[in-house]
């Protein structure tokens, strides 16, 4: 009996130890990167019917990023990006970079792609390796919002009508705002409906 007893205590401290610790160093991870950290997040601009690439309205809508986020208007605030993020170019997408590159050219911001679409855990817990004080742009694919939301700290709710973003709804901005300790203040957390950018 004891014997018994002794390889279920085993099993579940090999089954549990390694998600508890993981998830521990997560969040002091995340403490420390985001601390008075403004995230944005975008998606990437309308895709080609066919290819990875930008549509004909995709590439005006990454074009006029170049200039709708430098510097970014947030209220009586002017937001300079200093980090600019997007998900791993592949084969059938490499709309993410491409929709922050002329942004990257005119404000001289190199992009960086650390992650695969959908590896947005290992996203969230990376940007809590960085500096202090950053505002962050993130464009990423509409389907992995919600998770890196919750992975950041937010319930999706708080900032997505419904909980998620629609896939024909391109002109989004959603502003995460992060305390001197790191963690998110959902009260400050919103959504913003882009200005005419195309026009």
């Amino acid at each position: 009996m004891r014997l018994l007893a002794a390889l279920v205590w085993a099993l579940v401290v090999v089954t549990i130890s390694p998600a508890s610790a993981h998830q521990h160093n997560r969040i002091r991870l995340g403490g420390a990167g985001l601390a008075n950290a403004t995230v944005l997040i975008v998606r990437p601009a309308e895709k080609a019917e066919r290819g990875p690439g930008l549509s004909p309205a995709g590439e005006p809508r990454a074009r006029a990023y170049a200039r709708y986020f430098r510097p970014f208007p947030l209220g009586p605030e002017r937001l300079r990006v200093d980090t600019l993020i997007a998900a791993a170019d592949s084969h059938r997408s490499q709309r993410s970079r491409l929709t922050l590159e002329p942004l990257s050219r005119a404000s001289g911001v190199p992009i960086q792609q650390p992650f695969d679409d959908r590896d947005v855990g290992d996203l969230a817990a990376w940007l809590g390796q960085g500096a202090p004080g950053r505002t962050i742009l993130i464009a990423w694919h509409h389907s992995e919002l919600p998770r890196l939301m919750r992975d950041l700290g937010l319930d999706p709710s708080a900032a997505l009508p419904g909980r998620n973003w629609p896939p024909d709804v391109y002109d989004w901005v959603v502003v995460l705002r992060f305390d001197r300790s790191g963690a998110i203040m959902p009260e400050s957390c919103r959504l913003i409906r882009e200005p005419t950018l195309l026009g």
